[in-house]
């Protein structure tokens, strides 16, 4: 194998007509004469429009997909604060039993 054919893409388009140089240009001009009609027969929307229904297609998508990555980011927030929060209740728990015990032991004093 020599070099040049090392650098060949190993998918190559294949000519299937002839064509002939004087018959090229009638041909371009009546393909693009066809695809304009094509395109000016055909009801393209305003871009608004069309803007508008793509969004309403993708509206149940998107909605499903924000649930997501909003239940996700609230989860990752959860878990960072989790120690803090664990911290916070601690601490208001023993304040609270440590005044429920010197209330009860004040109680027991009076009798």
């Amino acid at each position: 194998m020599s070099m040049s054919e090392k650098n060949l893409p190993r998918f190559l388009p294949t000519l299937t007509e002839v064509v002939q140089a004087g018959n090229a240009a009638p041909l371009a001009a009546a393909s693009a004469g066809t695809l304009s009609a094509q395109i000016a027969d055909s009801p393209l929307p305003a871009a608004d429009e069309l803007v508008e229904r793509v969004m309403q297609r993708l509206a149940p998508t998107l909605e499903i997909r924000l649930r997501e990555v909003v239940a996700a980011l609230v989860q990752e927030q959860v878990s960072a604060l989790q120690p803090y929060l664990w911290q916070e209740v601690d601490q208001a728990l023993r304040q609270s039993v440590t005044a429920a015990v010197a209330q009860e032991l004040d109680a027991l004093a009076r009798r």
